[in-house]
């Protein structure tokens, strides 16, 4: 090319991605460096700049929301490469990496070591009396632990004199024990409002025994029954403003997920309130969980339908769920509240024998040292005679009842034989015929009061009346959890 009789030489320069063909490349830049001839005149250039989206250079403006999130996922893996270990929410885990081993008994311990370890306890104050709680907490359940209540009970006082909004369920419990029920109801009143409102769940359990408590202060000879709006005036567990105090108590036990609980607050709940109905019910309900473990001595004496083969022994273990367990201590505990003795014996001693092999003084777990608890508060070791619990009854218990309560039925059915079959007829068959020794003797009025409640017909005969609300029960018990 020739301009005024002078040559320009016109340099294009081209860069072209490796990984793709030559037809698929994509121009990056284009620089154009014009040089006359002339030597008076340096060279001039000139820079271009293409549409490209995989250009570093180019403005966030330009690149859409995926694009922006490679650029992302690129650089954190050039961040892993370069660190050699994964972030926790900046990078993934590394290929083959895995978690450290959760060890909950050594935490704890550790962190009570710490705790004891400090530079100034001459003085309690703000900076260390969460460490005193931690530590007299412990020392505390470890005398509740060794049966030793008074001495529990006095470190419990120690915990909330240095911190009186201390989350300590126990010390209703220890208070129980002790026949301080007023007290008993008080505290376990209190632990239940901490409990759901920091964690936004029903606190079951203390409501349970602040009811056994109000139970045994409305029962006992000298309990000093001052009654307001017809029911004891003990420390109640507050609900929202606005709603009904039983309207309250129907939403919280409906929110309770665990059937066992949930009908031993259904059981207690209605015993507050008079609703004999409801009590025998809740009672019947749980007896049939029981299932063969269930002391015979407390059994009815109507006639019962005759076994067509024999259950397979009752093993603890087949009980996973500890339905058996907990069903046992709370009519145990219900019948204590009465007053009842005879038959809350039974109830205690066929818990402790249901779970003997896990219990042990210095258990961890208070929840399977309560049967202990009980029996040795009421020295009821010692009665032998009394013990009417037959030792060929944990034999009757089936536990492919379990199976049958937690809607898995069908499943296992379905890989068993014909016998299989016909030991889950008999045990619904069973658990029917426990139903209905249990409401045997309820009115009709209690029985059109129950099938009301559930918004379900009230015409018919006694019978008929019984035989819908034992279908409304299984219903709803084939899908509880």
């Amino acid at each position: 090319m020739i301009i005024s009789s002078r040559r320009l030489f016109v340099l294009f320069l081209f860069s072209v991605e490796p990984s793709t063909s030559f037809f698929q490349s994509q121009l990056s830049s284009c620089r154009v460096a014009v040089r006359p001839l002339s030597s008076d005149k340096w060279w001039k250039s000139t820079i271009l700049h293409l549409s490209n989206p995989n250009d570093e250079k180019q403005t966030p403006k330009s690149l859409s929301a995926s694009q922006k999130e490679r650029r992302e996922e690129d650089r954190r893996r050039k961040a892993r490469l370069q660190e050699g270990f994964a972030t926790p929410g900046l990078s993934s885990a590394l290929p083959g990496a895995r978690d450290f081993a959760l060890n909950i008994a050594q935490t704890e311990r550790e962190y009570l070591q710490s705790l004891s370890s400090s530079d100034d306890d001459s003085v309690i104050d703000e900076r260390n009396v969460d460490k005193y709680v931690a530590l007299w907490t412990e020392e505390g359940l470890s005398h509740l632990r060794m049966l030793r209540l008074r001495e529990a009970s006095e470190i419990f006082n120690k915990v909330y004199q240095i911190k009186p909004e201390a989350y300590l369920w126990q010390d209703g419990m220890v208070k129980y024990y002790l026949g301080d029920y007023h007290g008993a109801a008080e505290s376990l009143a209190k632990n239940a409002m901490r409990y759901e409102s920091r964690f936004m769940e029903p606190a079951s359990e203390e409501r349970i025994w602040r009811d056994a408590a109000e139970l045994k202060i409305v029962h006992s000879l000298n309990g000093g029954r001052l009654m307001k709006n017809g029911f004891p005036a003990t420390i109640r567990v507050s609900g929202k403003e606005g709603i009904d105090e039983e309207q309250s108590e129907k939403i919280s036990i409906a929110s309770e997920r665990r059937k066992v609980i949930r009908l031993a607050r259904q059981l207690f709940s209605n015993s507050i309130r008079n609703n004999n109905a409801g009590v025998t019910l809740a009672r019947a309900q749980l007896q049939a969980i029981c299932g063969g473990s269930f002391p015979s001595a407390l059994k009815s004496t109507l006639p019962t339908m005759p076994k067509s083969e024999p259950s397979p022994p009752f093993n603890a273990q087949s009980d996973r769920k500890m339905y058996n367990f907990h069903s046992l201590f709370y009519l145990g505990l219900h019948y204590d509240a009465l007053g009842q003795s005879h038959e809350s014996k039974q109830c205690m001693k066929m818990a402790l024998k249901t779970f003997a092999n896990k219990i042990s003084g210095n258990s961890q777990d208070i929840t399977y040292l309560l049967p202990v608890i009980h029996m040795t508060v009421r020295d009821w070791y010692d009665d032998d005679d009394d013990f009417d619990v037959d030792a060929s009854d944990p034999a009757s218990y089936d536990p492919t009842s379990e199976v049958v309560n937690d809607g898995e039925a069908e499943l296992e059915l379905r890989k068993g034989t014909e016998n299989t079959r016909s030991s889950y007829d008999r045990v619904g068959s069973e658990r029917v015929q426990r139903l209905r020794e249990s409401i045997q003797n309820m009115r009709a009025v209690d029985l059109k009061k129950e099938l009301k409640r559930r918004n379900l017909r009230v015409s018919g005969s006694k019978k008929e009346l019984q035989d819908r609300l034992i279908d409304a029960y299984l219903i709803n018990d084939s899908g509880a959890t």
